[in-house]
């Protein structure tokens, strides 16, 4: 063979070589090394569309998404040059693994809780009997300590900062004089309460908006921040008859940048008169405190409340009972406070202390269903006294009537396992307070 030929047979032997080293069998040798890190795309979660009808509140978020959320740190972790499924799959399935799933959301250390209590005239024990609790709520919250006998299975990570804040159920009545209520026009809006209690003399005139709490920096113990707080979370009983519970809590928390809209076309408060309370990435917990049924009126209804209405005609105290198509649909709050988190629905948690018969009440998830079927939660006029009123849910001695709270158990069984349902009807409230931490830290 000539050396021409020599040469060129080298030539070709060495470019062969190196072809099936790069594109031959994985398991030849001198392979593609199947520990080659490959850069997967990142596919974002699908986001429910945002519907900006007037009574839809905005995103419709399945409430049960868990994955639903941004992704966490670990996001492509199995991309590691070690991982054993890097090697290149040339099949038809090809990048199949671009939507791996990203492990768990990032660790939640920040809750922030807004209380709606309800200020009418019978609402005074269960202030108090609320307040009560505040110092055990923020003591648990920043120890994680749930039993208060050191650590045991059921504690959980302590929460880094806390923010609470006081709204009430009065709304005002579409400017009609009504009896009781003082503001006809707007009530309290909404807004967050800073008036202390006149009638505790521990408690200062006036507070900030809300109150923040962070461990080891605040200069107060948990029980102490907690009895402040109380200072707060006791409204006194002066408040509007006509309780809009759900509007309250709706307004105080929306931004006005969304398209909801409330009473005289005004925006929510969230960026505006309650700003800084809610932050983006908290846990948010909503607790409702009320004894009566919320009558949320459409701001084109609101003759509802005129005393001399002719289209609306009965006593004032069963309006609310008699005619339901001006009240908002329940959707409006489930989904105006989806919209507040839209990519984590985990992170948000509604409670309700009313009307509930305590017989109705399990741990864990509420028995929605079974709740809502109860005899004793379906509305209807009280025989004993006529057209007078509706027909108490429970009847506790000494404390008072209380009133199927249908509106808000529906809204709570809108956000599953994250909606909390417990009883007003008791002397005390650790069992009610200890369902709402217990929520709190399955999500810590």
């Amino acid at each position: 063979m000539s050396t021409m030929k020599q040469l060129r047979v080298l030539v070709l032997a060495a470019l062969c070589g190196f072809v099936f080293s790069a594109c031959g069998d994985d398991d030849a040798p001198g392979g593609v090394d199947a520990g080659v890190p490959i850069d997967m795309p990142t596919v974002p979660p699908d986001l429910p569309s945002i519907d900006a009808g007037p009574d839809d509140a905005g995103a419709d978020v399945d409430a049960g998404g868990e994955d639903a959320g941004p992704m966490g740190d670990d996001a492509g972790a199995e991309d590691d040059a070690g991982a054993p499924d890097a090697g290149v799959d040339g099949g038809s399935d090809a990048g199949s693994d671009a939507g791996v799933d990203a492990g768990p959301p990032p660790p939640v250390r920040d809750v922030d809780m807004l209380f709606m209590v309800d200020n009418s005239g019978s609402m005074a024990e269960e202030q108090a009997s609320f307040a009560a609790q505040l110092p055990r709520l923020v003591q648990v919250l920043t120890s994680g300590d749930r039993t208060g006998d050191g650590p045991t299975p059921d504690d959980f990570t302590p929460i880094r900062d806390l923010h609470l804040g006081v709204v009430t159920s009065d709304m005002g009545v579409g400017g009609f004089t009504v009896p009781s209520c003082g503001n006809p026009d707007f009530g309290d809006d909404g807004v967050l309460r800073t008036a202390g209690n006149p009638f505790d003399p521990t408690c200062m005139p006036t507070y900030p908006s809300f109150l923040a709490y962070v461990p080891g920096t605040s200069t107060e113990t948990p029980e102490e921040f907690g009895a402040q707080f109380g200072c707060l979370a006791a409204p006194g009983t002066m408040g509007c008859g006509f309780e809009q519970q759900l509007e309250a809590t709706l307004k105080a928390l929306t931004p006005a940048t969304s398209s909801l809209r409330f009473r005289a076309d005004t925006t929510g408060h969230g960026d505006g008169a309650n700003a800084g309370f809610l932050r983006p990435d908290s846990l948010l917990v909503v607790v409702l405190l009320t004894d009566e049924e919320d009558c949320s009126a459409r701001p084109d209804f609101e003759d509802l409340f005129n005393p001399m209405s002719g289209t609306f005609e009965g006593p004032l105290n069963l309006r609310c009972f008699l005619y339901k198509a001006p009240q908002h649909p329940v959707s409006r709050y489930i989904d105006g406070l989806r919209a507040l988190r839209p990519d984590r629905p985990d992170l948000l948690i509604v409670a309700a202390i009313a009307g509930v018969p305590v017989d109705l009440i399990r741990p864990g998830t509420p028995d929605y269903t079974g709740i809502l079927a109860d005899a004793r939660m379906i509305e209807t006029l009280d025989p004993t006294v006529g057209l007078g009123r509706v027909t108490p849910s429970c009847d506790v001695p000494g404390r008072g009537l209380a009133f199927p709270p249908r509106r808000m158990v529906e809204v709570a069984q809108g956000f599953g396992a994250n909606g909390v349902v417990q009883s007003i009807c008791q002397d005390a409230y650790d069992g009610a307070f200890d369902a709402v931490i217990a929520r709190i830290a399955i999500t810590m």
